[in-house]
Parts: C-alpha cells; structure tokens; sequence
C-alpha cells in the first residue's frame, strides 16, 4: 500500500465512546429525514400531474371554442359565453395551482437544504468527511489559514480535513500547504484511524518532500503503523527520522520509541 515502507494491514479503529453513541442514534434521525423528503416529493408530483390535467382541459375547451365559432349556428353567443365563463374558472385554478406549487417548490427547497444542513452536523460530529460548501470556506487566504488552525486545535476532525483540503487546493504552493496535508493524516490519526492516516501521511511525504513537517509526518506513521500491527514499517519510519532529521525535537521521542519496537514480538506485530 505504502511503496516506502512496503505493505500494511489496515485496521478498523474505534473513536471515543461518545462519537460511538452518536452514531447509533444517526439512523433513526437519517430515515425520518429521508421519509419527509419523500413525502414532500410526492406532494409535488400529484400538484404537477393536476396541473397538467388542467391545462389539457383548457386545451379541450379551446378546441369546442373553435367549432362552435365555425358552425356559426343560432345559438352560437350563448354557447361561446358559456365556454368563455369555462375558461375563466379553469384559468383561475390553473394560477392557484401553480401558485401552490411555487409556495411548495419554495418550502421543499428550503425544507431540502435543512435537511441537509442537519444531517452534515450529525455526519460531523460523529467524525465522518462531509464535502464543505463554499460558503464554509473563508475566500481569504489568511482568514482561510486561521480557521483551519482553529478547528484542528480544537479536534474538529471533519472540519479540519474539508479545509485543510480546499487549502492544499487553493494554494498548493503556498509554505503552509504541507502543513494542511499533514493535518488531514493527523487527524485521522487522533480519530483512530490510522489506516487513513498512513494514506495523507504518504501524500506528505511525496509531495512536500523539503517541507517543515517531514519529521512530525514520520513520527506520527509510526504510531500508526504501530495501530495497525506493522511493527517493522513503525521502525522504518523511525530510522528515516533520525537519519535524515538529527536535529529534530522529536529525535529523543523516536530514539525511544524505536527501542520500544525493537522489542516487541508477534503478539504484538503481525510482520514479525
């Protein structure tokens, strides 16, 4: 999976039990979501299909209009002032209805994007990606940075990761982007996912090779190597950090946890 460190075995992780709880109660709240879109669909199509009914209607009525002129008989004034007061009605259930259709198209829309709004809250806080609007996302660089910094301090796992995408995105060359790519596998990682992780942590490293992150990026795939029973790929990552980054802060942490893998065996490693 991983061409630098050679395979891993991806693992399910479990986050907090409170994200645990939410999840169960997602369902019910996502299909009583789903029934009043339904519904609300369902009414729209029966107001169309009457509306329709009516214009053919019309239609006929016009048609009648049209022969009774044509026959020209005796009581042809009668007739057309009964077709014309026809035509009047139909004409004014066909306004109503299409202005309950408006008022419903309006309601549905309205009633649609809170639906959706809810849902991206319950799908958030439960640690899952929901795509950002672009309405979410600050249009200022500077603006754009700080949110991002924001939500990652504060472990708003999802939100963390649809901007630290659209900032990679938007500003590819930007000194910070290796920074925001980092971030998406850290907190994958802090959520526990450690196979998602590994996969950001990669991009990292092959796209902002010379970027200021490359030792906090080994690091934390050790850790998630280590998540996923890879013991000899968490070693590797170790060694590339101290080799190719002496001077790091996080040299003493890596001399230790490589002694802590050295010495672990196959209850604890699938690879060994």
């Amino acid at each position: 999976m991983f061409p630098m460190f050679g395979g891993s075995r991806a693992s399910l992780a479990f986050g907090p039990v409170v994200v645990l709880l939410l999840l169960t109660s997602t369902p019910g709240c996502i299909s009583q979501m789903q029934t009043d879109i339904a519904a609300n669909r369902k009414r729209l199509d029966s107001l169309e299909e009457d509306l329709e009914a009516k214009r053919k209607e019309l239609e006929e009525a016009l048609a009648e209009a049209s022969r009774v002129l044509r026959r020209n008989s005796a009581d042809q004034g009668l007739q057309i002032e009964e077709i014309q007061q026809r035509l009047a009605a139909m004409e004014g259930e066909i306004a109503e209805s299409r202005h309950e259709i408006s008022g419903t198209s309006k309601e549905q829309a309205e009633r649609s994007l809170e639906l959706q709004r809810r849902l991206s809250e319950v799908a958030r806080a439960a640690g899952m990606d929901v795509p950002l609007d672009s309405t979410e996302i600050p249009t200022n660089q500077k603006a754009h940075w700080d949110a991002l910094n924001k939500a990652y301090r504060i472990n708003k796992y999802s939100y963390t990761r649809g901007l630290a995408r659209a900032y990679v995105d938007r500003y590819p060359k930007d000194a910070h982007a290796d920074d925001a790519q980092y971030m998406i596998g850290s907190s994958y990682l802090k959520q526990g996912q450690a196979a998602a992780a590994l996969g950001e942590f990669q991009k990292v490293l092959s796209t902002y090779r010379r970027g200021d992150v490359i030792d906090k990026t080994l690091f934390d795939m050790s850790q998630a190597f280590l998540e996923v029973r890879s013991c000899n790929d968490a070693a590797t990552a170790l060694k590339a950090l101290l080799r190719n980054h002496k001077s790091s802060k996080l040299a003493p942490q890596a001399k230790k946890g490589l002694r802590k893998v050295q010495t672990l065996g196959p209850a604890d490693c699938d690879d060994r």
